[in-house]
């Protein structure tokens, strides 16, 4: 029997990919300025796998990296900015002692949970769709909340991700590549969805307006 033909074999090499891409984040991450980058690269890579278009990484990565440099840390620090006025908000709200604290963290608590909602597509779609960093915004809000099953699918796949690196953080060394992939799986249901409707909407307009 050949050893590289077996089940074992392949579950040891695809743990392998996700341990060396993991790393490989990690790394890149290092420089803090390039946490975006990198993560864009990183759902770049496992966009390629979820779509079956290669199994090497390494160059990719660095080649994903280079060419959504600007635009990733673009979107990356604005979003954290809006973050960062958000908690501020939040923190001013509940300070106050009059009757405007309920209704207005009512508000600040719902555009966290838009905020939250967004931020989940924001990488992916850019992974999937070429586009300037405000469409990337845009078009992630759109599908957050055209797509209220998924975005909650995955809301709490970030947040059990979350919880487990908190509470065992020596997962990490796997864990930012396994749920980017899982979450990606997520996501691509949602973009073949979107690319059907779009589809059968070209053709529809062809046929309305025929050449």
């Amino acid at each position: 029997m050949n050893l590289l033909d077996t089940r074992l074999y392949r579950w040891l090499d695809t743990v392998s990919d996700f341990f060396l891409l993991n790393l490989l984040w990690l790394l890149a991450c290092v420089p803090i300025i390039t946490i975006f980058p990198a993560t864009a690269a990183l759902f770049a890579v496992v966009r390629d796998w979820v779509k079956g278009k290669e199994t090497g990484f390494f160059k990719s990565f660095f080649r994903y990296m280079r060419e959504n440099f600007g635009q990733s840390l673009a979107v990356g620090l604005t979003w954290t900015v809006v973050g960062l006025v958000l908690l501020a908000d939040f923190l001013f709200v509940r300070s106050i002692t009059s009757w405007a604290r309920t209704p207005l963290l009512v508000l600040v608590l719902s555009l966290g949970v838009i905020y939250l909602a967004t931020a989940v597509y924001i990488f992916p779609v850019m992974a999937q769709y070429h586009a300037g960093w405000l469409h990337i915004i845009k078009n992630s809000f759109i599908i957050a909340i055209s797509s209220p099953i998924t975005t909650i699918s995955a809301v709490l796949l970030v947040l059990l991700t979350a919880l487990v690196v908190y509470y065992l953080p020596v997962v990490l060394l796997l864990f930012g590549s396994v749920p980017a992939y899982f979450l990606y799986r997520l996501c691509h249901r949602v973009f073949r969805q979107i690319e059907t409707v779009t589809a059968v909407s070209n053709e529809e307009t062809q046929q309305d307006n025929p050449i």
